[in-house]
């Protein structure tokens, strides 16, 4: 499979030099083994998925740990009694070097905050970002949004419904048995495929309950551990009284847009366009995008959405240093004024509005006045 550079590379390879072990986190399937191996080619490579490389893990983890001075060692919440041995030899052998790898992220980070704060470089890989890939340039935006960016439907060119059918299928019976003891597993899938079609609303618990069958605490439960393997992310309200930002309702956003579509039970990308929820998939898409950026560029920016009693409001608040960048995301390819009449609003609402912009589904970059339009290809 072809390999394509991601964009957190270097950041991984500077904290290298400077960290004796370094974490990598994400859903499954998203490329972390492949870069790991590929920024790490000398580095000896273990799978604890491995029966036999398990065991020996478990039974002898000195001499484990002891098979090579730099390792990758993928899977390595399987055994969580030897990051408790890794602190130890990287306290004792400043030259040692261990790349953690992971798709259980819950079960990993646990170890991780318990053994080894202080001496670990955690980084998160996400599906690709539109600015990884190059060859987007040449792809119709519905048949993007329909694909999604995992690298295995991105480079292999899998059917897009095959697949996320099958990685749903593969998320349900092997991580989450490992994260929790879910046992209604078919209430669960249902229930994301009823959290598919909130995607981009108010996160309500007590809806979903019902809709769903089950109790709030549940709910809570069950999002949590989607959230926890990437599957989700919530997006929290921006107030200028910080203390509010913690009590109101987040909004629901899915990581990849290709998986969102399957969930929704779109089986062709020339059905989204007429889709009831078409704008939805893609603020979804570019809610992601952005997402990914930050993990990429390891920025301190803070993201929300805001919505006041009057209905006011905008799809993306980036907020830096009390500066905040205004984001409107419109799918349709033709863009109109009325597009950025809330960041007008808005900015004479906000102190220190450092930019306006609108997210459209076009092609062309231009600006309006004092607004930004951007095409979906730049996102950034």
């Amino acid at each position: 499979m072809e390999y394509i550079h991601r964009g957190i590379e270097n950041k991984i390879i500077e904290s290298a030099k400077k960290m004796p072990v370094i974490g990598i986190i994400g859903p499954r399937q998203s490329g972390k083994t492949t870069l790991a191996r590929n920024l790490f080619p000398d580095f000896l490579y273990v799978n604890l998925e491995f029966p036999d490389d398990r065991s020996f893990a478990e039974n002898d983890p000195r001499g484990f740990l002891n098979l090579s001075k730099n390792m990758i060692i993928d899977e390595a919440q399987r055994v969580p009694e030897l990051f408790s041995y890794i602190q130890g030899v990287v306290d004792d052998d400043k030259n040692r070097k261990y790349i953690l790898t992971g798709s259980n992220n819950f079960l990993l980070m646990e170890k991780i905050s318990q053994s080894l704060a202080g001496r670990i470089g955690l980084f998160t890989v996400l599906p690709f970002a539109i600015s990884e890939l190059k060859e987007l340039n040449k792809k119709d935006l519905d048949k993007a949004l329909f694909a999604g960016f995992y690298p295995r439907v991105v480079l292999e060119n899998n059917d897009p419904t095959e697949w996320y059918q099958g990685y749903m299928q593969t998320y349900l019976e092997r991580d989450i048995r490992q994260i929790t003891s879910i046992h209604m597993m078919d209430q669960f899938f249902q229930f994301i495929k009823i959290l598919a079609t909130k995607a981009g609303a108010e996160l309500n618990y007590s809806k979903l309950a019902t809709d769903s069958g089950v109790s709030v605490n549940t709910i809570r439960h069950w999002t949590s551990v989607l959230r926890a393997s990437y599957i989700i992310y919530t997006l929290p309200p921006y107030f200028l009284n910080i203390k509010k930002r913690l009590v109101k309702a987040p909004k629901i956003y899915f990581y990849d847009v290709g998986l969102l579509c399957s969930l929704l039970g779109i089986r062709n990308y020339e059905a989204i366009n007429t889709h009831a929820l078409a704008g939805q998939l893609f603020e979804n898409f570019i809610m992601g995008e952005m997402v990914k950026n930050e993990f990429i560029s390891h920025s301190n920016h803070s993201l929300f959405y805001y919505r006041d009693h009057d209905g006011l409001e905008v799809d993306i608040v980036k907020e830096l240093d009390n500066r905040l960048d205004l984001f409107e995301i419109k799918k349709s390819k033709v863009y109109k004024k009325e597009f950025s009449e809330n960041l007008g609003k808005l900015e004479k609402l906000f102190l220190k509005v450092y930019s306006k912009n609108v997210i459209y589904g076009g092609e062309r970059s231009f600006t309006d006045g004092d607004v930004n339009i951007l095409p979906w290809k730049n996102v950034k």
